[in-house]
């Protein structure tokens, strides 16, 4: 069996892009400073979303090549969890 193999093809070297090496790193971004900032997303309460996910599945279910898309992702083989 022949094994293909794909490379990518990288643009060459552009010396104009050795400057962001050279330059300190406080000068690329000038990002705010906030305390009490919170990075985690806010949660929705599981009812909630259970009921968005009811009123989306009808027009979900109506969408041109659904049936087909939702086939093509099927797994193929049974299995028991």
């Amino acid at each position: 069996m022949a094994r293909l193999t794909y490379m990518k093809k990288y643009p060459d070297h552009s010396p104009a892009a050795d400057i962001l090496n050279d330059a300190p790193r406080h000068d690329l971004l000038d990002l705010p400073v906030s305390p009490g900032f919170s990075s985690y997303p806010p949660r929705v309460e599981l009812q909630a979303m259970l009921r968005r996910i009811e009123e989306n599945m009808p027009w979900r279910n109506q969408r041109p090549n659904e049936a087909a898309r939702r086939l093509a992702e099927k797994i193929p083989v049974e299995f028991n969890l």
